[in-house]
């Protein structure tokens, strides 16, 4: 099965305790997803050479195909677990989700 977005979310929900997606929409996830691969895009553009008709534009859909390697789909799903958290308890989850920034190599701003 090719990777997409919905890829990406579903690895998220893994850490976050949400099989059944009762704790978060997947519109929430895909938008942290859509946000992530911004980042990437703004830090590594290097990434998409020879993508261009795939870039990312924070609009992709579930069904849309993951333009990177396989490698960095745990990482742009670490950022959608961290921005998940983050959007909770800010105080609960501050530290896991500091560390899931982390992971994606962006630090955590209070």
């Amino acid at each position: 099965m090719p990777l997409s977005y919905h890829s990406i979310v579903e690895l998220a929900r893994i850490p976050l305790n949400d099989d059944d997606k009762t704790r978060y929409a997947d519109t929430v996830l895909l938008s942290f997803a859509n946000q992530g691969m911004l980042q990437i895009l703004k830090r590594r553009p290097d990434l998409f050479i020879g993508s261009f008709n795939n870039l990312p534009d924070g609009e992709r859909a579930l069904d849309d195909a993951f333009p990177l390697p396989p490698i960095y789909l745990q990482t742009v799903a670490d950022y959608v677990t961290a921005r998940a958290e983050m959007s909770d308890d800010e105080h609960v989850n501050s530290g896991r989700a500091a560390l899931f920034m982390q992971l994606f190599g962006l630090e955590a701003h209070p």
